[in-house]
């Protein structure tokens, strides 16, 4: 049997993984390959497969890890590496959670059974030009193993995080071509590789609008590769690590400008600990949803940026990401939720 390439997609928390894959695997499916796609998200529920489901539809096949547990979820994506192996997918696209040390990935490729079945393809990090720069050394380090071993590092929503968007055109960019703005943010991403002492320094960079990849943009990434990126290793455990908080059947406000709001005081609300990432759904009320196909809101923010999107599948619950949370003053934003549906741990 043959070895399958096997692509890895990171970034960090409300980067843009999902979005990007859903135009990674197109280009890929369009070009005749059988693709699967293993999402490994943080916490013990997945919302990104909802969101690729409802793009991709039947055109590729998608499997999820469930499990907040490192071990338990490593054990798990390798039990879905092997079962596509047995499959006749030509790629397979691996989307980790937000929090997730690439060498980690890298062990496991080298493990038997998947040394004989696999081959690294493509590493890409995708990078939010509204990133935290004030984030923890933990974080920090996330970031750092993420860029340290990606053959393309692609900057998402500079549109908004820059007033020279105007004049950035979307597409490769080297560090005296992209803006000063931009290139504050190469120099922070270098710092970061600096600190873990990784010698590995950002110079181009992919300026991603999304649906702007052009079909000759994505030959050159699909043979991106990936870079060794040595690094210092540090454990992310759970004494270190980040805190994932569940709601069910969350009731809030239904008028965008509203919810907006609500998000907002959750991430400015000190009490509520360092929150970096907030996505779910909202149900619309019957008399909104019943003659449109979306029958939910979308919600996906971080401190930056706030995105409401119809869509016409969803699930009740919101998940909370970030260090140091405060359930029951994060619960007090909303106007009401199901107490009784926490999950173990919570």
């Amino acid at each position: 049997m043959s070895r399958k390439k096997v692509d890895l997609i990171t970034g960090f928390l409300g980067s843009g993984k999902t979005t990007f894959i859903t135009e990674y695997a197109t280009y890929l499916t369009e070009k005749g390959l059988n693709v699967g796609i293993i999402v490994n998200d943080y916490g013990a529920i997945n919302v990104d497969r909802l969101l690729l489901e409802e793009v991709l539809g039947d055109r590729c096949h998608l499997e999820m890890v469930i499990g907040g547990d490192p071990d338990c979820a490593r054990r798990r994506l390798k039990t879905k590496l092997i079962a596509m192996a047995m499959d006749r997918y030509d790629h397979v696209i691996v989307e980790p959670s937000g929090i997730f040390d690439v060498d980690d990935f890298f062990d496991l490729l080298f493990e038997e059974p998947l040394e004989r079945w696999y081959e690294i393809g493509n590493v890409f990090s995708i990078v939010d030009a509204q990133l935290d720069k004030t984030m923890s050394d933990e974080a920090r380090y996330i970031l750092a193993s993420q860029l340290s071993k990606a053959g393309c590092v692609l900057l998402s929503k500079f549109s908004e995080a820059s007033e020279e968007s105007d004049n950035i055109k979307a597409g490769w960019s080297g560090y005296d071509t992209c803006g000063e703005e931009v290139r504050g943010l190469i120099e922070y991403l270098n710092d970061c590789l600096e600190q873990f002492k990784c010698n590995r320094r950002i110079n181009d960079i992919y300026l991603w609008r999304k649906d702007s990849i052009s079909e000759q943009d994505f030959e050159k990434m699909s043979s991106a590769g990936y870079r060794s990126g040595e690094m210092l290793k540090l454990p992310v455990s759970e004494d270190n690590s980040f805190d994932s908080i569940f709601f069910f059947h969350v009731e809030t406000e239904h008028e965008r400008d509203k919810i907006i709001s609500v998000i907002k005081g959750i991430f400015e609300d000190e009490k509520a600990g360092n929150v970096i990432r907030l996505k779910g759904f909202i149900k619309l009320p019957p008399e909104e949803g019943e003659n449109s196909e979306a029958k939910w809101l979308e919600v996906n923010a971080t401190k930056t940026a706030v995105y409401i999107n119809p869509i016409s599948v969803g699930q009740d619950l919101f998940i909370v990401i970030g260090e140091n949370l405060d359930r029951k003053v994060i619960g007090k934003h909303w106007i009401n939720y199901d107490k009784g549906m926490a999950p173990l741990g919570q």
